[in-house]
């Protein structure tokens, strides 16, 4: 019993251990495809040329002779082959436009369908061009079979569509046959130059493939695209390290406004005005009794900062910028801005007493005891220790001007005879 194409394809499928679901991962052919090629009903597949094509792929993927199948598919199936052109040394072949007449006459009656149907609904090619917005010789072509009138068969593919839901015609054989139409006149070019090739000669021209020069190589267009983005960020980079170097060079330091305090705690005694240093120059401030300890702990009783037996030891530590004045036995021993980072120890007999700005910039140690940030952000605080402790002093009482009040005149009544 001769075993049919679909009964050849389902064994080779099965000896190899595979299901239709890895054949569709592998050739791309739906399996409900696949199942109508092994059940031999290949009438039910979309068109014919779909048909042959899903059924070459099948066989070759699985191993079998495509050849002897598609041979065997003319006597099996009510499909008929492609036409076979025979082809001979003669310099006249024998193409004679069998598959090109064949896919001219699929266009040609796509073409008399759509004009059958447009005519019978009593519509003109200007009315459907303003609905559908296809171009009037565009329509003509599609009417007249005329491949070579569209765009492109993409195009022409996308047109018929169109026009056909435009008509009321369902454009899915439409499209079908419009494939089979463009396999038709493919096999038909290729039979075609087939036949020049032989016509030439007995065997066809082979091409001389020109190997590109060695320069050409080199001076590809990936290499030039690389080359020109190279020197584009090389010239960025230049260009923005010389704009900081620039930039630094003309940074110019100025001196420091003087804050608030200064202004309204400024004495008649004669002072000293500071001249802005140069840009390279080093700003070193000094404690005046000694080396600056770290900021946040008390000096030690042998750092040589405080003096021992000493009545007052009052040590200030700097969190940040502000100004500060000290007052040691109504002497001043300090005066001016402190940066942080700085601390300095004053001992006195008989008064201590410590000015600020800001009292959140000083942290004071009194005899050996953290009182912590002295007061608030741009706060002015003033502090006395004397034997007795902290002394705040007494706050003096500013009379406020009070404007003198304006005296109205009073109406008189005056007696008419």
């Amino acid at each position: 019993m001769v075993e049919t194409i679909g009964q050849q394809l389902r064994q080779a499928r099965e000896a190899r251990q595979l299901t239709l679901e890895q054949v569709t991962r592998a050739t791309h052919i739906r399996a409900h495809y696949l199942q109508l090629l092994e059940d031999d009903r290949l009438e039910a597949l979309p068109s014919e040329v779909q048909a042959r094509g899903f059924l070459r792929t099948y066989a070759n993927y699985l191993g079998l002779d495509a050849g002897s199948i598609m041979a065997s598919l003319q006597t099996e199936s009510s499909i008929p082959a492609p036409p076979v052109v025979e082809v001979d040394a003669s310099p006249v072949s024998k193409v004679d436009g069998l598959t090109s007449q064949a896919g001219e006459q699929i266009f040609a009656e796509l073409g008399q369908a759509l004009k059958n149907q447009r005519e019978l609904l009593g519509f003109s090619l200007e009315e459907v061009e303003r609905h559908t917005h296809l171009r009037t010789h565009y329509l003509q072509a599609l009417e007249s079979g005329s491949l070579a009138g569209l765009p492109s068969p993409v195009q022409g593919r996308g047109m018929l569509s169109n026009y056909a839901n435009f008509l009321g015609l369902d454009p899915e054989p439409l499209l079908l046959r419009f494939a089979d139409g463009l396999q038709a006149d493919l096999q038909a070019r290729q039979a075609e130059q087939q036949a020049a090739s032989l016509t030439a000669g007995s065997q066809p021209a082979r091409r001389v493939a020109r190997s590109p020069s060695r320069l050409h190589r080199f001076f590809s267009g990936e290499l030039l695209i690389a080359t020109v983005l190279v020197a584009f960020l090389a010239i960025a980079m230049i260009w923005a390290s010389v704009r900081v170097f620039t930039m630094q060079n003309n940074q110019v330091v100025g001196p420091t406004a003087p804050s608030i305090a200064e202004v309204l705690l400024a004495t008649p005694t004669e002072t000293l005005t500071p001249t802005a240093p140069p840009p390279s120059a080093t700003i070193t401030v000094f404690a005046p009794l000694g080396t600056p300890l770290p900021t946040g702990s008390p000096p030690p009783a042998s750092s040589g900062l405080l003096t021992p037996g000493s009545g007052l030891q009052v040590y200030v530590t700097v969190r940040h910028r502000a100004w500060m004045r000290a007052l040691v036995d109504e002497e001043i021993e300090f005066e001016g801005r402190v940066l942080p980072g700085n601390a300095y120890a004053f001992a006195g007999d008989e008064r201590v007493e410590i000015l600020t700005s800001d009292g959140s910039a000083l942290q004071v140690f009194f005899n050996q005891q953290d009182l912590g940030p002295i007061g608030l952000s741009s706060q002015v605080i003033d502090l006395v220790f004397t034997r007795d402790g902290l002394q705040t002093p007494t706050p003096t009482i500013t009379l406020t001007p009070t404007g003198t009040p304006r005296v109205s005149p009073t109406p008189t009544l005056t007696e008419q005879p």
